[in-house]
């Protein structure tokens, strides 16, 4: 790992260290080996100098080394809405087993990029009305729905900007703006954490509890604590999705980024699309089965957890213990 913070850097800053971070982890990655993706802070940019410094060690185009990268070189149509995406497509499941359907839900999203906007971007497409984003200054607000072509899109001017400000949405939209807080206070019908680890602790569960929010949807990596999750699993009337199921649309879409370099090949975004949404359905079907194979009823949460575990559990067992 490291400790360099991209805020405040040129790009010839970020440069320079993404080349010196490859020098070293290259003899650890390979399209057969390991593959890394970009997370937070490491986006389309970064994956470029990453690349481009081991394809220079290594004197080889072995484009499936690293995933996320630029379309230019290799990477993937509707990698970087896969993660908001996968999460949308698998919230519909989650709406379907409660015969509901996501049209005119109001979604609380926090963060505001790669990840929120593709929340709010699906969200959108499919009939529901994600009201906030938020960043490290407080979160917006927006009654009308961050709904339109041009709220969208400016998402991306916000994160390329590098301001890190969510303020930036409000002063454009003329929205309100509540400075140094969390938009866990606004009453909707789904929350959904997009931003950090651990940024819903048992303040924010007793908020999103007491606003009567019937969906909670992790989206973020391990966006709970431990006893806010406990929180939520010993109330009745909402229901929790797990972030290790819910975002895995960012790695499944990885996945099918390293076929297409493993083939030479370049799908359309309709083709990606497709093999995502169809993953996501299966991933939450699994979670289910799962749960009510132990008797544990509706369980997301238990559910993802037997069936990651299961599934490694038998690929171990059958290909020998060692």
């Amino acid at each position: 790992g490291s400790d360099f913070s991209p805020r405040g850097k040129s790009d010839g800053e970020i440069m320079r260290f993404c080349q010196a971070f490859m020098t070293e982890l290259y003899r650890h990655i390979g399209p057969n080996v390991d593959v890394p993706a970009g997370d937070i802070g490491v986006g389309s940019r970064e994956i470029g100098f990453l690349f481009g410094q081991y394809k220079r060690i290594s004197d080889a185009f072995e484009n499936g080394v690293i995933t996320g990268k630029g379309l230019s070189y290799g990477g993937s149509l509707i990698r970087p809405e896969a993660t908001g995406y996968g999460a949308v497509y698998y919230t519909c499941e989650v709406f379907k087993h409660q015969n509901d359907n996501i049209e005119g839900k109001t979604f609380a999203i926090s963060g505001f990029g790669n990840v929120a906007w593709g929340v709010c971007k699906k969200i959108a497409e499919l009939g529901g009305i994600p009201v906030t984003i938020s960043g490290p200054d407080g979160y917006v607000y927006d009654k009308d729905g961050i709904i339109t072509k041009e709220k969208i899109d400016y998402l991306l001017e916000m994160r390329a900007s590098g301001r890190d400000r969510c303020q930036d949405y409000a002063d454009k939209f003329g929205v309100p703006f509540f400075e140094n807080q969390k938009p866990w206070g606004v009453k909707v019908d789904v929350a959904m954490p997009c931003a950090t680890q651990n940024e819903i602790g048992l303040q924010e569960a007793k908020q999103i509890i007491a606003n009567g929010t019937k969906y909670y949807i992790e989206v973020a990596n391990m966006p709970t604590t431990e006893d806010a999750l406990d929180l939520f699993m010993d109330t009745e009337g909402i229901i929790v999705a797990p972030s290790k199921a819910v975002n895995a649309g960012g790695v499944c879409v990885s996945g099918l980024e390293m076929s297409q370099n493993s083939q030479r090949l370049s799908w359309t975004a309709e083709e990606v699309d497709e093999k995502l949404h169809n993953a996501m359905i299966a991933i939450h079907k699994n979670s289910v089965k799962a749960a009510e194979k132990y008797g544990l009823g509706y369980n997301l949460v238990a559910g993802a957890n037997i069936a990651g575990f299961e599934k490694v559990a038998e690929a171990m067992m059958e290909q020998g213990i060692y």
